[in-house]
């Protein structure tokens, strides 16, 4: 799976096949990234699932802000 993605990305990095249109080059202007990977992921369906999945992480430092708070209570 890895290997298929590792390859898949390759192409995307090198703007081959349908990643070279105009149109698809537009949209990423346009679109969200996971938009735009749901639009145009479909030649490389390993690389579009992994893409998706990453970019619908949620990004928070609400974890380490309460970390943070606490860590200034404790007196050494």
């Amino acid at each position: 799976m890895m290997s298929k993605i590792h390859l898949q990305f390759e192409s995307f990095k090198t703007k081959s096949g349908l990643y070279d249109t105009n149109i698809v080059q537009l949209a990423l202007k346009t679109k969200t990234p996971s938009q735009w990977w749901e639009s145009y992921g479909d030649e490389h369906p390993e690389l579009q699932r992994f893409a998706i999945r990453v970019l619908s992480l949620t990004c928070s430092s609400s974890g380490c802000e309460r970390n943070w708070s606490v860590f200034k209570r404790v007196r050494i």
